[in-house]
This record gives structure tokens, sequence and C-alpha cells, in this order.
């Protein structure tokens, strides 16, 4: 692989991201003008919701519908996990965030996986499509981890995991582990009640993340220092017998 079709594939993939990020960015400023992300206005629909006839079971099925157009849409996904614990508890609200969040990271990557890939190599070109993917198996474990927590760039990634090969078991166990802890760390602060103050939350939610990359860093060091050192360390030892 040449560094110049990488750096050729990497700049094609910048582009595409910030082309991206503005299109999420202009739905936000939008949907802010009208007030659509505000946390006054998503709890008083959510409370109507569950005070309707069909009560918790439509306000879960509303929370995880949100949260997995938030692949698409600008939702306020924080403010709705939070809320999702303090409508349903700490442990439910936790988990239907989860279902939420997971069911919005399979749409994105199934969806460009089976619907956009012609249309990304195309983009790009079949050689750097591959380079492309190359960097995602190398790198993308830590960079799905990590984005878990970050508006805008949790969709971004579960889409270019999809357009990449990277293999389906590996994005669905880096996004497990990136988003797991942050919808519960979210539901715990809205079943507290504390939602004025956002920022421990995030904080948090930050922080785990960055610890799950470090965790899954040592063990992939760990799995390769055994591979390299286990079987030619017992012939060596033998033959020194």
């Amino acid at each position: 692989m040449g560094g110049g079709g990488v750096a050729s594939g990497m700049k094609r993939l910048v582009i595409i991201i910030v082309a991206m990020v503005l299109g999420f960015s202009v739905l936000f400023v939008v949907a802010d003008q009208f007030g659509w992300l505000e946390h006054d206005f998503v709890e008083q629909h959510l409370s109507a919701i569950q005070g309707s006839g069909a009560g918790q079971a439509l306000v879960v099925t509303a929370i995880i519908g949100l949260l997995a157009v938030d692949l698409v849409l600008p939702v306020p996904s924080s403010i709705i996990m939070a809320l999702s614990g303090k409508l349903l508890g700490f442990l439910p609200g936790g988990l239907v965030a989860f279902a939420g969040a997971m069911l919005a990271a399979a749409i994105g990557f199934y969806g460009c996986r089976l619907g956009g890939q012609r249309v990304f190599d195309r983009l790009v070109g079949a050689a750097d499509a591959e380079n492309i993917s190359a960097w995602f198996r190398r790198y993308g474990v830590y960079a799905i981890i990590l984005s878990r927590p970050v508006p805008m760039l949790t969709e971004i990634l579960s889409c270019l995991a999809g357009l990449s090969k990277v293999r389906a078991r590996i994005f669905f166990a880096a996004s497990i582990l990136g988003t797991l802890p942050i919808c519960f760390v979210y539901s715990y602060f809205g079943h507290l009640g504390d939602l004025t103050n956002p920022w421990p939350a995030i904080g948090i939610a930050l922080v785990v993340p960055a610890i799950g990359w470090f965790i899954v860093r040592r063990l992939k060091r760990a799995t390769k220092s055994g591979s390299k050192h286990g079987p030619g360390c017992k012939r060596g030892s033998e033959r020194g017998e």
C-alpha cells in the first residue's frame, strides 16, 4: 500500500466527513432556531406521551425511535437519554437509551454497507476505498469507542464503518463498549433529576470511552505480544533443553 494512495484516500475521506458535518450542522441550527433541541420542549412532549393511554410502552417506543432517527435528524440525544432515566428509572432508562443508540448505529452501519458501497467507491475510487478500509481496520475501533459521546461524529463513524470493510462484529463490539456506559451515565443523572447542569454527565461520558479505548489498546498489545513470544519461546526452550 503506497503512502501516496493512503494520503489521497484520506484527503477524500476528510472532504466527505467535512461535508457530512456541515450537513448535520445546518440541520442542528435549523432545529435550534425552532426550539426543538431545548430540554423543556423535549421533556414536555415525552411527559405528555407518558401520560397518554399507552403510557410507558409508548414513551419507550418514542425514546428508542428518537435516538434511532438521530442518525439523520437533529435529535438532542444526551437530553433524551437523561430524560429516559428520569421518566423510566435508572436501569430501565439506561437500557432503553442503549437500545435506541445501538439501533441508530445498526441502521447507519448496515444502511451504508448495503446501499452506499458503490457510491462510496465512485466518490473516492476503488483503490482509495481499500486504503481507507485498511486505515479503518487499524484505527477504527479506537475512533468508534471515543466518538460515542460526541454529537455528529458518532453517526458519521457508524456510516463510514459500514462503507469500509471493517467486520460487523468488531464494529458492534466497539459500539457497545463506547455506548453502554454513556447511556447509563446520562440515565443516572436524569434519574437524580440533575438536568440543569449537564457538565458532570458530559465529563464522565467523555472519560468512560477513553478508559475503554485504553483497555482495548492494552488488550490488543497483550494479544500481539503473546502471539509473537508464545510459540517461539516454547520452541526455543525446547531446543535449549
